[in-house]
């Protein structure tokens, strides 16, 4: 082995585009948590919806916010490319913040509900199509022979992440319940409006960024042309069922001749991906309770500290604060103790979080129980907290680094969208369940959860195990990096 070719293959840096990119993901995140963190309150106390319906409220918005990246995806790889399609989406959610911002301003007697929802929908889609276009185009500005900066980045990538999460949980409740603005006994309407002003900056530095930009974006696959090369093959599958072709063929292979070898082969690969992700719905919507029923939670709880009190949904900002402490302690504490029992790939770690996460639902039911009986302190929900503090970063961060790592050139917008996209199902499944009210006890409704969680991840464990790599290092690459590169791509899953 080359040392001296390892020892430059290891060395990380920060590119400086995407120096800037992290700044913007600090202050999108801002907005974003910001606001989902006073919604759910928002939809009760502002709107009048009661528990179950303030509880769908809030996961329609966490839902879009992850059904619209696909969109986002399309808009960039066909339309107006990844930088375009970035400074537009900012700015359009900048204006939809001002619309919810404008429309909570009781002395403009404006239809509060009409607002709202307008002004949501604009921010939402906006803020959806900026999820994956932010991590890819910085991840680009990096060559795929540097695996230690890309890993690095998106390390970076979250901790900044959650850092907008923590200032916005914590100051978002203070806007909305503490200042009085406009003559409203709160202030929505800074809280919302906030945002707006933030998104403004977030245009400004994504500019700043592209001048500084490393990469050239490829011309993408779009999902249009990911949809018609399936449909193409079970239509000419079906055709030929009376005359198959003589040798055994993968579905997608009845579209190569029409689409070619590269897009089959693509989709072929995005397919396998696909069906990973499935099982993962399942803890999005485990996980994105923390903003709406353990929030329901915290107000019956007692938040008095002696010198503070907190507020039911300012609890929230423990959960970055969690993960940004943890972190570090994976990386350099859990994660080599792990390696020692053959736990290093970025799908095990995930069915680990899994089944983390399906015990911090059952200790929110024990929480849940005790309430029942008494009054508590919000210091109880701290371990249900960690424990999801601890599923996320086992989940969210190798699954983001596997999602760009794995997809094909073409596709690398098209994977992450789909990962986000189980995210915005997993809302959609709370959605259902808080809607339809088929179950009274949230205590029983928990353990229900917690016990879907484990059978759920018992099939993730499955087809993790089950699933090959599809990333190959080429020729250029092998001469580059030598043995040492060999040896990253085997173990980056």
């Amino acid at each position: 082995m080359d040392t001296k070719t390892e020892e430059t293959s290891e060395t990380r840096r920060v590119a400086k585009a995407a120096i800037f990119i992290l700044f913007c993901v600090l202050l999108e995140r801002y907005s974003t948590a910001g606001i989902s963190s006073i919604l759910f309150l928002f939809f009760n106390q502002k709107i009048g919806f009661d528990v179950h319906e303030s509880t769908a409220g809030y996961h329609t918005y966490e839902c879009l916010l992850y059904l619209f990246p696909v969109i986002g995806g399309i808009i960039a790889d066909s339309w107006l490319g990844r930088y375009r399609t970035m400074v537009c989406m900012s700015i359009i959610v900048a204006i939809g913040s001002l619309i919810v911002a404008v429309g909570v301003i009781d002395a403009f007697n404006l239809p509060i509900k009409v607002f709202s929802v307008i002004g949501l929908l604009v921010l939402t889609f906006g803020d959806a199509c900026l999820v994956t276009l932010v991590p890819t185009f910085g991840a680009e500005q990096y060559k795929s022979t540097e695996v230690k900066s890309i890993d690095w980045f998106f390390s970076l990538f979250y901790i900044m992440y959650n850092c907008g999460s923590i200032v916005s949980r914590f100051i978002s409740p203070i806007l909305r319940e503490d200042v009085k603005c406009f003559g409203n006994d709160d202030c929505f309407p800074l809280a919302f409006g906030l945002p707006a002003i933030l998104m403004s900056i977030v245009t400004v530095l994504i500019m700043i960024s592209n001048r500084f930009s490393e990469a050239k974006q490829t011309q993408g696959t779009t999902v249009m042309n990911v949809l018609a090369c399936i449909k193409h093959a079970i239509v000419m599958k079906f055709k030929l069922r009376k005359n198959p072709p003589a040798k055994n063929l993968h579905l997608l292979d009845y579209s190569e001749e029409k689409y070619g070898t590269e897009l089959v082969r693509d989709t072929q690969i995005i397919s396998k991906v696909i069906v990973l992700y499935l099982p993962i719905i399942i803890f999005w919507a485990l996980f994105y309770q923390q903003g709406s029923r353990w929030v329901y939670q915290a107000t019956r709880m007692n938040g008095d500290l002696g010198f503070y009190t907190i507020k039911a949904d300012q609890f929230n900002v423990v959960n970055p604060l969690f993960v940004i402490a943890l972190i570090p302690v994976f990386e350099h504490i859990l994660y080599p103790l792990l390696s020692k029992v053959a736990v290093t790939t970025a799908l095990q770690k995930a069915t680990l979080g899994g089944v983390v996460g399906g015990v911090s639902f059952l200790v929110s039911a024990i929480v849940e129980l005790q309430l029942e009986d008494k009054y508590l302190h919000m210091t109880w929900l701290i371990p249900q907290y960690l424990l999801m503090a601890s599923a996320e970063v086992l989940v969210t961060v190798p699954l983001m680094n596997f999602s760009y790592s794995e997809a094909p050139e073409s596709m690398k917008t098209i994977l992450q969208a789909l990962f986000f996209l189980s995210a915005g199902l997993g809302n959609l499944f709370v959605v259902i369940v808080a809607g339809t009210k088929f179950i009274e006890s949230q205590f029983y409704e928990f353990v229900i959860y917690a016990v879907l969680m484990f059978a759920d991840i018992i099939v993730f464990g499955m087809l993790a195990r089950r699933y090959k790599s599809s990333v190959q290092p080429n020729s250029e690459e092998l001469i580059e990096n030598s043995k040492f590169n060999q040896e990253s791509y085997q173990t980056r899953l």
